[in-house]
């Protein structure tokens, strides 16, 4: 065999193999959406709406190309939504953003991920050209086409003010349950759970954005006594911190507060300045009302 077909066979199976890692690592873990075995019968009753929409990235980084091709340089902006999203009803032209000056800006293209496991498919990430900041921002989101929520609910015609770019991440949605022996439980490892045999109650937390601790790296201990959870036992009224914070290290927007205490939480609240956007916005003080998960 001469050089040129060794070279050429070389440049082949290079080429043959890098298609096939590509492939791979899409198929096994870009592309996985997890589904819940079971939808909350209460989200039946309960209204389908729009929570938040944040022009969080002026200009995506480069890891964004995990998630689409042509994502790095493009705005990212990650829409919260109080029930789940049925996959198969999401589409780049379900939306449609309004700049300030008037313009309609169609969305290239949108994901459920990073917040793709069971429970958390209710954060919608836009990726394409909105406007720019400040001379012509994106001021409105519209759903324009048939997305509905895992219950059957239509979000058609609903539509949000966006947050403005320089402002910090809030939460959009929080939510309480119990780790029982149906809930699909995450030992270790990127967005594990909270410690079963430790904790009463979870509080999961859906901030508008992708959030960390104001050093860049995840929320943890030092951020504990920083958030606070009115909890209804009985006739009392408890205010409690959580003895740990988890589904950390999966870079997406869900933070569960992990409880040692009884009741009913009701409401939940974040101190000023504890978290950053990816953009490294400070949050402000944040609090918000908490559901029940079922």
């Amino acid at each position: 065999m001469n050089n040129t077909a060794k070279r050429f066979l070389y440049f082949f199976a290079a080429t043959l193999l890098i298609i096939v890692a590509s492939f791979i690592i899409y198929t096994s873990y870009f592309r996985r959406i997890k589904l819940s075995d079971s939808i909350p019968e209460i989200d039946e009753k309960r209204q389908a709406r729009m929570l938040s929409a944040f022009f969080g990235l002026d200009e995506l980084p480069k890891q964004s190309l995990l998630l689409y091709r042509k994502g790095p340089g493009k705005n990212g902006m990650p829409i919260v939504f109080s029930q789940e999203i049925d996959p198969t009803t999401l589409d780049e032209s379900d939306f449609e953003v309004t700049t300030q000056s008037g313009e309609k800006m169609e969305v290239e293209f949108v994901t459920l991920k990073p917040a793709n496991e069971e429970f958390e498919l209710r954060t919608v990430l836009l990726i394409g050209e909105y406007g720019t900041h400040p001379e012509n921002p994106p001021i409105s989101v519209a759903i324009v086409d048939n997305l509905k929520s895992r219950s059957g609910q239509n979000y058609k015609g609903q539509n949000l003010k966006v947050i403005p770019l320089p402002d910090g991440p809030t939460i959009s949605y929080a939510e309480h349950f119990i780790i029982d022996e149906d809930y699909p439980y995450v030992k270790r490892g990127g967005g594990c759970d909270c410690p079963k045999e430790e904790t009463d109650l979870v509080v999961r937390t859906v901030w508008s954005g992708g959030v960390k601790a104001t050093n860049g790296q995840e929320l943890g201990d030092n951020e504990l006594n920083h958030f606070h959870v009115t909890v209804l036992n009985g006739e009392d009224t408890l205010v409690v911190t959580p003895f740990m914070l988890a589904d950390l290290r999966d870079n997406d927007n869900n933070i569960d507060l992990c409880l040692k205490t009884k009741g009913t939480p009701i409401y939940v609240s974040a101190d000023a300045e504890i978290a950053i956007d990816p953009r490294g916005d400070k949050n402000p003080k944040t609090t918000l009302e908490i559901v029940s998960r079922w």
